[in-house]
């Protein structure tokens, strides 16, 4: 009898165990507790009588019952928590949609009211009459003639003068690079339509599905053919040029010529460096390397000074379009320039205003930044540290409209921009809402000693101190061409060879060829 009723008070102490623990389970609303329950339990299964067993049944439903009451209490809890996530996610849409209008709606009041240079270009009528528009490319290659009769003639003839009608379409000529040994130009063009269904300004979207590719031009011929350059050994099927950057140099062993092409690519999977080499004869690329970083946040455009150092401007530190709408708003000078020596890239300035050209004088003693926002261009020397490229501050030039790539006459010194006299204008225009933007190009003359212009301090004097002087200007800044936008729209480039211009623009799909006169 002891033992009957050891047994049974044992069975009630494992019931009580048992409840104590599932209630445990509950609270806690976690499997891992349950499984540890289920391991107590079975040692005990063999004491327990026919009424304790079937009581030990019930509980366990009564358990699963529990714990399938906790699994739905648990995604009720996720469900609640996702809710307010979304509505977040909501709310920072509509907020960065509200950022980016009143970015809009600020800066066409900046524009109206920060100071701005009076365009009055006495030639832009005279100059215009000399501009034509170029890039043309054969719709197929012409093929010889087969006739047997005089109607037969006749229909090729009339085939052959559609197949020499040039088509006058490069999607996107956003930069442009002189070759003069060669005398060809190259072209970097990519269909930048999807700017507006892409999280980034620079970066294509995920249904693009084209890629862009570099295109070559002879700059002998006046309304020459376009050719697309072939990309030899390139390992990617992903190549969405941008800003480019020529330089030529002997090669060593060959002592041959050797044409380097520096290319950002921008990529669906982040902002590349890539480098090629040109051969004339077959127009082929040919792949050597590609250099890639996290400094490169969102890249502009680049300079080489040689077969292997490069500078390159990165016009924003956020590359979403939102982060770089809120960048321009708020005034952030989030902008850089980093250095590539050949095996370590360093970012050597900062705190820079949209710098979205980058251009080196033809000795490479001189890097040209332009800050888009700030409206100017700034000159800095190089220190002959080819480890860390350190760079200092000489000069800021006044330019008067927000300014873009930059382009240096290999001969003169001579820089020549492209810029945009209205920020919101040309920000419409990107994202398509406005049909065209104006495009301004300047000239950056680089004065000889003897043609320095001398400056005279207006600051009146003040008791005792005297006037600073100041050091005369080694820059002379011309206007050499502005259009409403008819013409080419929101010029992103202005490349000069032979006393002429020759503009491309990220949102048209020509390039515009100009002859200026002697005087400018």
């Amino acid at each position: 009898m002891a033992d009957k009723a050891d047994t049974q008070a044992s069975s009630e102490a494992t019931l009580r165990n048992r409840k104590t623990t599932v209630e445990d389970a509950d609270d806690s609303d976690t499997s891992p507790v349950a499984s540890t329950t289920a391991t107590s339990i079975a040692p005990s299964a063999a004491s327990i009588s026919k009424k304790g067993a079937s009581s030990t049944q019930n509980d366990s439903e009564d358990s699963d019952k529990k714990k399938k009451a906790a699994a739905n209490q648990i995604r009720r809890r996720q469900q609640q928590q996702q809710q307010p996530q979304k509505a977040s996610r909501v709310r920072s849409i509509l907020f960065s949609l509200l950022i980016a209008t009143l970015g809009v709606l600020l800066k066409s009041a900046y524009d109206k009211l920060a100071p701005g240079r009076a365009i009055t270009i006495t030639q832009t009528e005279q100059l215009q009459g000399n501009c034509y528009r170029t890039a043309c490319k054969f719709h197929k290659p012409l093929a010889p003639f087969a006739f047997t009769s005089l109607h037969d003639l006749s229909s090729d003839i009339d085939d052959l003068f559609n197949e020499l009608e040039c088509q006058l379409v490069i999607p996107g000529p956003s930069d442009i690079e002189i070759d003069d040994q060669d005398e060809i130009a190259f072209v970097s063009s990519d269909d930048r339509s999807w700017v507006k269904d892409s999280s980034y300004f620079h970066r294509p979207s995920q249904k693009t599905k084209e890629n862009g590719g570099i295109y070559t031009i002879s700059l002998t011929e006046k309304n020459g053919p376009l050719k697309e350059a072939k990309l030899q050994g390139y390992p990617s099927d992903d190549f969405h040029p941008a800003g480019m950057s020529l330089y030529r140099f002997q090669d060593s062993d060959t002592q041959a010529w050797v044409s380097r092409l520096f290319v950002i690519n921008h990529s669906h999977k982040g902002d590349l460096v890539e480098v090629f080499d040109y051969s004339p004869k077959t127009n082929t690329l040919t792949f050597v390397k590609t250099i890639q970083s996290h400094l490169f946040t969102a890249p502009r455009d680049i300079v080489a000074i040689d077969k292997e150092r490069f500078y390159l401007a990165n016009n924003h530190y956020l590359g979403v379009k939102a982060g770089r709408i809120f960048e321009d708003v708020g005034g952030f000078a989030w902008g850089s320039v980093v250095y590539y020596n050949g095996d370590e890239i360093y970012e050597i300035l900062g705190s820079l205003d949209n710098p979205y050209g980058i251009a080196a004088s033809p000795d490479s003693s001189q890097i040209y930044v332009s800050s888009f926002m700030q409206k100017n261009v700034l000159v800095y020397n190089t220190t002959g540290d080819i480890v860390t490229g350190e760079l200092v501050r000489d000069v800021k030039i006044w330019i008067g409209s927000h300014v873009d790539n930059l382009s240096v006459d290999k001969r003169t010194g001579d820089i020549y921009v492209a810029s945009h006299p209205s920020y919101s204008t040309y920000l419409r225009h990107k994202l398509g809402y406005e049909p065209q933007s104006p495009s301004h190009v300047v000239k950056i003359e680089k004065l000889s000693p003897e043609n320095f212009i001398p400056q005279e301090n207006t600051d009146p004097e003040l008791y005792f101190f005297p006037k600073i002087e100041l050091p005369p200007l080694k820059w002379e800044v011309k206007d050499l061409f502005y259009s409403n936008g008819e013409d080419i729209s929101a010029s992103t480039v202005a490349a000069f060879w032979n006393n002429e211009l020759i503009l491309g623009s990220s949102t048209s799909h020509h390039l515009l060829r100009c002859t200026l006169r002697p005087d400018q």
